[in-house]
């Protein structure tokens, strides 16, 4: 791997690691939401299954809340690993989102495993369970890449043959999913062509020690450049969903919160705020504020 090879490397996770977190620290900043109530919340202990809520309970505010951390979590699984949405909504799309998420969560679990050994080839520690170890990494990484090739290739084809996806799928989306194809294809293509828990751990060691003299194949150097290239991209795509769920969640969705005073005066701000919309139901001219278009008398 060469040096200026490994120049462009770190370039690219330099990009990858200031993107996210200045896109993650903008998304934990966003403002407080409006407040309104969402059934079911999960967390409601008793009460989520059929959509309850703690403000059943008479003089509900001096009684203590009751809080279910096993059925957030069991909700959360269902949605995370299963895609359960999907499957009740667009259950057509599932067929391929399924395995298309299945193949990346392999990928970072084989990541993780790939970490594992490369830190102890680079400590010299010996691994009795080295031989198993990389076993399992070429397991894990072929069915990742098969499962996340399938996906892609079924969501690719489904956005551009099924019409009632084309006509709202942007060019972005269909950017994503190629160059995550692209990322699969490479995968398969060092898993055909070399030892792949060698060639990985030699393409991650160079990167560890910035050594341009290590002799990494010339696949698994094309499948870690897109991989990075693929990172670098993110941040500034939606699939930061990813992260952006977890506040869509715990903080617009199941923020169930009574409203306190630090609260109430974030709200207040917010409602003073300008409205410039361009709709013509909305009537802003960018001197209204929330409070005015809310209360205003509308007149057809």
């Amino acid at each position: 791997m060469s040096g200026p090879i490994l120049v462009v490397m770190y370039g690219l996770l330099a990009v990858f690691v200031v993107g996210f977190v200045v896109r993650s620290v903008r998304l934990a900043r966003l403002p407080v939401h409006l407040r309104w109530e969402l059934a079911p919340i999960p967390h409601e202990k008793g009460k989520g299954r059929y959509g309850g809520s703690y403000l059943e309970e008479l003089d509900w505010w001096t009684k203590p809340r009751e809080k279910s951390l096993v059925a957030e979590v069991r909700y959360m699984l269902l949605e995370i690993v299963f895609l359960k949405a999907v499957w009740e909504h667009n259950r057509r799309l599932w067929w391929f989102s399924f395995p298309f998420h299945c193949g990346m969560y392999l990928l970072i679990g084989g990541a993780v495993l790939l970490g594992i050994a490369v830190l102890g080839s680079l400590t010299s520690v010996a691994l009795a369970t080295a031989p198993v170890l990389e076993r399992l990494i070429t397991v894990v990484a072929a069915l990742g890449y098969g499962l996340g090739t399938i996906g892609a290739v079924g969501l690719l084809g489904k956005r551009l043959g099924d019409r009632d996806l084309r006509d709202f799928t942007p060019p972005a989306t269909l950017l994503n999913l190629a160059l995550l194809l692209v990322v699969f294809v490479t995968g398969l293509g060092t898993l055909a062509t070399a030892s792949y828990p060698t060639a990985m751990a030699a393409a991650l060691g160079a990167l560890a020690t910035a050594d341009p003299a290590a002799a990494v194949p010339g696949m698994a150097v094309a499948h870690v450049g897109v991989t990075l290239l693929f990172l670098a991209y993110l941040p500034f795509t939606p699939m930061m969903h990813f992260v952006a769920k977890y506040f869509t969640y715990h903080e617009v969705r199941w923020n169930d919160k009574p409203m306190d005073l630090r609260m109430e005066r974030e709200v207040e701000q917010l409602l003073a705020q300008p409205v410039s919309w361009a709709g013509p139901h909305v009537r802003a001219d960018g001197k209204k504020t929330w409070v005015d278009v809310a209360t205003e008398e509308v007149r057809p």
